[in-house]
């Protein structure tokens, strides 16, 4: 094995793999060559010199492109032969290290970034699933030398089920947050007072949830909290960022957004969430999908804004109740409501509990120290391969 200061890293995921962009710039300080595999374009890694392959990746049931995904990425590694590839996401952490052993790649390893839909719905589709995934979970875990999760939760799911062996595991909780990269992107004063007066905030508190329209997500739940709360609390303004999904059942049309334009304002996809944080005065999360640690979050967090989730797996490990936030029962319109006027009507616990999630996010979120445990795990594999 060539010495660790040579070996090339490639993180493996789909749409959004650029969100790993600091994360392997972090890595690449550290000495590892570094790489990416994803299903977007890959102009934003163009842009930091870090070498990236596109395959096709499909969200959802589809075996067919599933089948494509996996030749795509069986060539990918046998042409280029990186010394270890680590796949994230629901798909990724599942095809990526049956591939690279076959492919030849001696360090193999994965990130449970949450357990997804299967568990997080109760639909017949996905309860039948679960036997299938179980399946596929275990035979992914015997090939990778390492699978790391976000949170304790899926780790003990995992060791019940005899999806993981004991010792093969390491809990990383989330994905890093660069802290001072976000807190860059904060727009100056008068920008933020002309993008208040522009989606018409002015003398109004705002109330924002950031996510893809899915069910899971608590979409519905929060459009409900929104009207309960609207009907109490004067000068309130509800944002909803994020975009239209199309996963069959679970998505939410726009057509059902906008029927609560009255007390929600649907404002689809933007690319200046820190600005947007940065005019919330109350970030919800009322996810409940099983996340693996949810970055938004963490990135509200980061920036001081109070923060309320459900009680789930992932958001629990960010948020602590009625310390540095407030949890509520997941799928519970009216407990949401009511932990949304508490923090509304109290400037003094907006203050003091997003002051605590800061410094939370700070200690124990940051992308050093995500940066420090991947590199350790990386060494270790690599000396063992």
């Amino acid at each position: 094995m060539k010495a660790m200061r040579e070996a090339t890293i490639w993180h493996v995921g789909g749409e959004d793999v650029r969100m790993r962009i600091p994360l392997l710039l972090n890595l690449r300080e550290k000495g590892f060559r570094v790489g990416a595999v994803g299903s977007e374009n890959g102009r934003a890694f163009f842009e930091h010199q870090i070498p990236y392959f596109q395959y096709t990746l499909k969200r959802g049931i589809d075996p067919k492109a599933d089948r494509q995904s996996i030749e795509q990425l069986f060539h990918l590694f046998r042409q280029h032969q990186p010394d270890l590839v680590h796949g994230f996401d629901t798909k990724p952490a599942c095809l990526v290290p049956p591939i690279a052993q076959k492919a030849g790649i001696e360090g193999r390893v994965r990130t449970i970034a949450g357990m997804g839909y299967v568990f997080s719905s109760q639909s017949p589709l996905a309860l039948a699933l679960r036997p299938i995934y179980r399946h596929l979970q275990r035979r992914a875990s015997a090939a990778a030398q390492v699978t790391i999760f976000q949170n304790p939760d899926d780790r003990d799911y995992f060791y019940r089920n005899r999806m993981v062996r004991e010792g093969n595991e390491e809990l990383v909780l989330g994905s890093g947050i660069d802290i001072e990269g976000l807190m860059q992107q904060r727009p100056a004063l008068d920008d933020l007072t002309a993008l208040r007066q522009e989606l018409e905030l002015t003398g109004k508190l705002v109330v924002t949830a950031i996510s893809r329209l899915v069910a899971t997500k608590g979409i519905r739940e929060f459009l409900q909290a929104a009207r309960i709360v609207c009907q109490q609390v004067e000068n309130v303004a509800f944002l909803l960022v994020g975009p239209i999904d199309s996963e069959a059942k679970q998505a939410i049309s726009l057509a059902e957004v906008q029927k609560s334009a009255q007390f929600v304002r649907y404002l689809g996809v933007r690319n200046d969430i820190p600005a947007i944080l940065s005019l919330t005065d109350v970030f919800v999360m009322p996810s409940y999908y099983r996340e693996g640690v949810p970055r938004v979050l963490l990135e509200a967090g980061a920036m001081g804004v109070a923060s309320i989730a459900t009680h789930m797996p992932g958001c629990k490990e960010v948020v602590r109740d009625g310390w540095s936030g407030l949890l509520v029962p997941p799928r519970d319109s009216q407990s949401l409501a009511t932990a949304i006027v508490r923090l509304l009507v109290s400037a003094g616990d907006r203050t003091v509990m997003g002051s605590r999630l800061r410094s939370d996010v700070r200690d124990r979120f940051s992308l050093a120290r995500v940066a420090d445990a991947y590199s350790q795990i990386y060494s270790r594999v690599l000396r063992s391969a």
